[in-house]
Formats: structure tokens, sequence, C-alpha cells
């Protein structure tokens, strides 16, 4: 018998069930034992179906789960577990040695790179439901097209080299911006013309208007 009868008579002490007969007690460890190689042979099935040799605990908890049995929670590793034996005047104990760890090898280790300060900036994702086109916010699809696209060649007709005409076209956002800056631009008051010169100095996002500005 693989379970023995003072283990059962053990855990039973253990929760407050004293002085087990011998009959109890055998019959409860050939249960158990019935229990252990039912679980066994269905985590072997797992183990066979994942290609592997060696039963895990996770080939266990998954027969554990097929028998409507809670899972064994922490003792799951992804390495394999060494046991060593003890042996007792009673029975042989059976232990994981602890794994130890040199600390003067992990004091003289290099410090790892200090992190680098957290920065923060802001830029519009979107204007009344409108994306702007500027560098912080993705590329639309009708440009991803575009620039997959191959570039028009350039024509040449009796020595005059004609090139066709690029539509340029500005988003909703960027006209009502160059209306905003140009009536700030002409306005009297000069804290409105200096916040409209520091928003065209700053902003990455109007590299459209450039040309319109000049």
């Amino acid at each position: 018998m693989i379970y023995s009868k003072t283990t059962i008579k053990n855990i039973a002490e253990s929760i407050g069930v004293p002085k087990l007969k011998d009959g109890i007690t055998t019959a409860m460890a050939q249960d158990v034992e019935y229990r252990l190689h039912e679980i066994i042979s269905e985590a072997t099935k797992f183990m066979r179906h994942s290609k592997r040799t060696k039963l895990t605990v996770s080939d266990i908890n998954s027969a554990l789960r097929v028998r409507n049995v809670e899972p064994i929670y922490g003792f799951e590793t992804g390495r394999p577990v060494k046991f060593h034996k003890a042996s007792t005047a009673l029975e042989d104990i059976y232990y994981v040695e602890d794994e130890q760890i040199d600390l003067d090898s992990i004091l003289e280790e290099p410090l790892p790179a200090v992190p680098l300060d957290v920065v923060y900036t802001a830029h519009w994702l979107a204007i009344e439901g409108v994306q702007p086109r500027i560098q912080q916010n993705p590329v639309p699809v009708d440009e991803e097209e575009a620039a997959t696209k191959k570039p028009v060649k350039s024509q040449r007709q009796e020595g005059v080299e004609t090139i066709p005409l690029v539509k340029h076209v500005l988003s909703r956002e960027l006209q009502l911006y160059f209306e905003c800056i140009t009536e700030s631009l002409q306005s009297s008051d000069l804290v409105v013309k200096s916040t409209a010169l520091e928003s065209i100095s700053v902003d990455a996002g109007i590299h459209q208007l450039v040309t319109y500005f000049v």
C-alpha cells in the first residue's frame, strides 16, 4: 500500500478526529490510493497529448479540473523540483531543498540604469470629431494609399517641362486656425498678438500653413 494508515491517522488527528479504528484507516487509505491512481492516469493523458515525457503540475491541475476538483495552487514551477530524502526512525521524509543565494555576488552586481523621468506632452487628438493632421496623430488611410502609389512623372513637350498640378487640401481645423491667427495678428491688443506669434512658433502641426503665412 502506497498511502499508509499512519498518514490517515495523522491527518485525522490534525482536524480533530482522534483514535480512528484500523479498519476505517485501511479503507480510507485504499480509497485515497485509488483516487491518486485515477488522477495520475488522467494527468498522463494530458502529458501525452502535449507530446511530453515528464509529468508536470499543470497536467495534475488539468486532471483535477476534469474531475471537478479544485486545482492545486502554489506548487507550479517552470523548472523541475528535486526532492531529497531524510530517513527517520519511523519513516522516510521527502523535502524540497531551499536554494542558497550568495549575497556577496548580488551586492557586487552593477546597479541597473536609472529610469528616465516621465515627460508629458499634449496635442489635439480630434477637434469636433475630425483628427488634425499633425505629427503625433496617425496618418489617415487616404494619405497612406497615396504614399504607396508611384509618383507622377513630369512630361516634356517641345523642350518645355510641365509638372502636373497637385491640389493642396487644408483640413477644416487648419482653416479655422489660419483665420483665428490672422485676426489675432491684426488685433490692436498686444497680448493677443504675442499669444498668436507664440502659437505659430511652437506648434508643430501647422507646416501646411507656412506658405499661407508667408
